[in-house]
């Protein structure tokens, strides 16, 4: 399993990003993949780096939908290939420490 953290930054649209950001979340909703809100950016689980990078190229692909004329995008990816991880096990052993 991968873990990646994800951030979308719309560029030009103005100071408030939130409908950019409710609209990605529906993104991930509708596509069954398993995520989840932070403050700054948005946790999700892939099977792949081809799901990993699928998602992420649908959600670049949404805000320009939505006339966005740049995007920048900062991807964070835990892929361990010692042991299965998932968003609940890194948030239980940072509740444990």
């Amino acid at each position: 399993m991968i873990v990646a953290d994800f951030a979308t930054i719309p560029m030009g649209t103005g100071t408030s990003a939130s409908q950019y950001v409710r609209a990605v979340h529906e993104l991930l909703r509708h596509s069954g993949i398993k995520f989840a809100a932070g403050p700054m950016s948005t946790v999700i689980e892939a099977s792949s780096f081809e799901q990993l990078f699928s998602v992420i190229e649908m959600a670049n692909k949404k805000l320009a939908k939505m006339g966005v004329q740049r995007i920048i995008t900062t991807v964070h990816i835990d892929y361990r290939l010692d042991k299965d991880v998932s968003i609940e096990s890194k948030m239980r052993i940072n509740k444990e420490k």
